[in-house]
């Protein structure tokens, strides 16, 4: 992950910790490569100044730190600290060295067979472990994707919430990011079986180096989302069937994580099979050759020890290649396109998105009048954001 150097009007400390660098900003914040009195290093989100004279949020974020503290697994990051009574609230979380899936692709262009098997698994290790802490991650993409020595790490709980509470953001607001949310998030009724949509999404992303549903325009990437078939031929037939069961339009038909999981560590390709694949897999060559060629791999001993220094929250600028995508941390759902159900004969819709040459399948086009798609624009307005947003 890219660091900049502070900034003039940066702080150089929160809290305990010693501002070294910039990671990223998002809409939420920024995040601070920090380092801790022992010298190890962690990733710092500061508040924007507006959320932190809201006295509600600061209540919410409270409230959901409390229950992102209970997320502990092999591929998610861990809290260390959060202080949401500060004049500034912030949050520190384990920094993860390694690029992102996004910035991975962007130099490689896709993800092998192998080391997305072990990608597959991690994911579903992640969500497992968030969804039984009551946790939904609600923004899983590619920027939020770590690729450490040792295995994938998720990172950016930032928009996160506990399932059993309203959404932390304000009424009429809706939370995720252009081309990795589901259905049900973009009409702003998002629950656990929205993460499982953006997993089937992103091993897609990681399969083919695009979204399932293209890039391009906006509104197109929204209709395609609600209504079109995904796009996973390049998908390897070993996770292709997960990946269309986690597609499903419906949530009631998408496979749980737990499901995902169980049914990933069966088929694991590795050997020793099944059991504990999901953190096995990691230590593997395959991965650590997969992730740089370069580097020698790290022994299992040293896999064994613990998860590598930290994971960020970090909100770094979205890659070229990540397809082009812009990051929709809040948007008004009014702003949204309420898209109708196509008709069976011809359905109508914003001209279907751009697609590379080379892509595998092929995508029905779907047309609409082009004073309807000036219609749309119109009234609706995309945030435009940096990657790793909170």
């Amino acid at each position: 992950m890219a660091r900049t150097p502070l900034r003039a009007d940066d702080p150089r400390r929160i809290g305990h910790y010693r501002l070294t660098a910039r990671l990223g900003v998002g809409g939420m914040g920024v995040v601070y490569l920090g380092v801790g009195w022992d010298g190890s290093q962690v990733a710092v989100k500061l508040l924007r100044p507006e959320l932190a004279g809201d006295q509600e949020f600061r209540r919410r974020f409270g409230r959901e730190v409390a229950a992102l503290v209970r997320v502990k697994g092999e591929c998610t990051v861990r809290v260390i600290e959060a202080d949401s009574q500060s004049p500034r609230p912030f949050l520190v979380t384990e920094y993860a060295e390694g690029p992102s899936l996004a910035e991975y692709v962007k130099t490689h262009k896709t993800v092998g067979p192998d080391m997305l098997y072990d990608l597959a698994i991690g994911l579903a290790e992640a969500l497992t472990t968030i969804h039984a802490a009551g946790i939904m991650h609600r923004d899983l993409k590619p920027s939020n994707i770590i690729l450490t020595r040792a295995g994938p790490k998720v990172i950016d709980f930032g928009i996160a919430r506990r399932q059993d509470t309203p959404a932390m953001t304000k009424t009429g607001m809706v939370v995720g990011s252009l081309g990795f949310m589901a259905p049900e998030q973009i009409s702003g009724h998002a629950g656990p079986a929205a993460d499982i949509f953006a997993w089937g999404l992103t091993v897609g992303y990681a399969a083919a180096g695009q979204p399932p549903f293209g890039t391009g325009n906006a509104h197109a990437i929204l209709y395609q989302i609600m209504y079109g078939a995904p796009d996973i031929a390049a998908v390897p037939e070993l996770v292709r069937p997960m990946v269309a069961a986690a597609l499903a339009k419906d949530p009631a038909d998408r496979p749980t994580a737990r499901q995902l999981l169980d049914r990933l560590t069966s088929l694991s390709p590795q050997p020793g099979g099944a059991g504990d694949a999901a953190t096995q897999v990691f230590s593997s060559l395959t991965w650590q050759t997969g992730l740089d060629p370069g580097l020698p791999p790290v022994q299992a001993a040293d896999a064994a020890a613990g998860p590598l220094p930290g994971a960020d929250l970090g909100d770094g600028p979205q890659p070229a290649a990540a397809g082009g995508l812009l990051d929709v941390e809040t948007m008004p759902s009014a702003a949204v396109p309420s898209f109708p159900a196509p008709a069976a004969a011809a359905p109508a819709g914003p001209a279907a998105p751009q697609r590379t040459p080379g892509t595998r399948g092929s995508r029905r086009v779907v047309t609409i009048a082009v004073s309807a798609i000036v219609l749309i624009a119109a009234i609706v307005t995309v945030v435009a954001l940096t990657t790793h947003g909170l």
